[in-house]
């Protein structure tokens, strides 16, 4: 049976249509057993003959027997079977009743069954419903030109007639519901689905990180917002040290490793409201919504210092990376691009003086963090 990474059987599967093809032959067959069981009432109070009795007691097991297969699943078997019993008790029951005792209006509760069957096609629904439309007209003809073999007064017709439209209608308000509840199990299942493909669509695959598409629209309606309040907001890129030596020495599966194991940290270090994502290869962007320089400078030192003191194993073996940092205040730029570039340059300034630094760009200025020695340069 087909079912989704949570164990869920899918909606769009067969064995999924197959299950609720099934609970409403379910729903059908307890029609009958019910009309079967009202037969039987009436016979012992009317004092019928012992082949009626013998008859609706056939029928009524066959029924049940139609109930159990459905239930565990014997759904194209269940159907054909169905279909025969129910045509075959419509123009019995019709004549041994007559057409008042409304035993034909049964024979419209098969139409569900060929509409909503997953296993038929469209011409071979429109065979079964033409073949069931002639055995109402044959049933119906019979009432009206036959004399029923089995006497009813005229209360006793009604009232089983009136049972008769009285179970159909249930059936069919059975039916809408199932079919209302299947709707909301469909959108319910889209709604998640989609939500689901939106998050994967947002995130890096290896990292689980924003991808470079989602955040610049995050640093974008950011800018807006900024814009609007006059509240700064900062960004911070990131660069693994030497990265390539780690794959080089190491193979790639370890510096994947690192680059989850540097994506779970940054995760735990920064805000609830700090955006992070994975910029491209080995680079990170983080987003500090309302943040000014003081805050910027703080999230940096706290990253570099984090990675650097941290260690990353693969198959026994410590691996120790660092970062090279650039940040960048955003406010009164023209620009969101802008501040980017600026805290690429701060980045690779901090490249170019060392590695492992954080360096904080103001316009043409930088300042390397964490550094008393040297503060700005031009």
């Amino acid at each position: 049976m087909g079912f989704d990474s949570d164990g869920v059987l899918r909606l769009g599967d067969p064995d999924y249509q197959k299950l609720r093809y099934g609970q409403l032959m379910q729903l059908l067959s307890l029609a009958w057993v019910a009309v079967c069981v009202a037969i039987l009432l009436l016979a012992v109070l009317v004092k019928a003959q012992t082949n009626i009795f013998i008859y609706a007691a056939a029928i009524l097991l066959i029924y049940l027997l139609l109930f159990g297969a459905f239930r565990i699943g014997v759904v194209k078997a269940g159907f054909y079977g169905f279909f025969y019993l129910s045509c075959i008790n419509g123009l019995v029951g019709n004549t041994f009743f007559g057409w008042k005792s409304g035993i034909f209006i049964l024979l419209f509760l098969i139409l569900p069954s060929i509409f909503y069957n997953p296993m038929l096609n469209k011409r071979t629904k429109i065979l079964f419903s033409s073949l069931l439309g002639l055995i109402i007209l044959v049933t119906i003809a019979l009432g009206f030109f036959t004399v029923p073999l089995f006497y009813l007064k005229a209360l006793q017709q009604q009232v089983l007639n009136g049972f008769n439209i009285f179970v159909t209608c249930l059936v069919l308000v059975g039916i809408s519901f199932l079919d209302f509840r299947n709707s909301r199990a469909v959108a319910r299942y889209l709604f998640e689905l989609n939500d689901r493909l939106a998050y994967q669509a947002s995130r890096d695959p290896l990292t689980n990180l924003l991808n470079r598409r989602t955040i610049t629209q995050f640093i974008e309606e950011e800018y807006v917002r900024s814009g609007r309040s006059g509240r700064p907001f900062g960004l911070i890129m990131t660069d693994v040290d030497d990265f390539k030596l780690v794959n080089d020495q190491h193979g790639h599966a370890a510096g994947d490793l690192v680059l989850m194991e540097l994506s779970s940290l940054l995760t735990a270090a920064l805000r609830k409201q700090d955006l992070i994502a994975r910029w491209g290869g080995e680079e990170f962007l983080i987003l500090l919504p309302e943040t000014d320089y003081e805050g910027v400078q703080v999230a940096a030192e706290k990253i570099r210092n984090l990675v650097s003191q941290n260690v990353v194993v693969y198959n026994g073996k410590q691996i120790q990376v660092t970062f090279s940092i650039g940040g960048v205040v955003c406010q009164n730029q023209e620009n969101w691009d802008t501040c980017i570039i600026l805290a690429d340059r701060a980045l690779y300034y901090g490249k170019n003086h060392g590695k492992n630094l954080a360096v904080f760009a103001k316009g043409d200025l930088y300042c390397v963090l964490g550094n008393p020695q040297e503060s700005i340069f031009q």
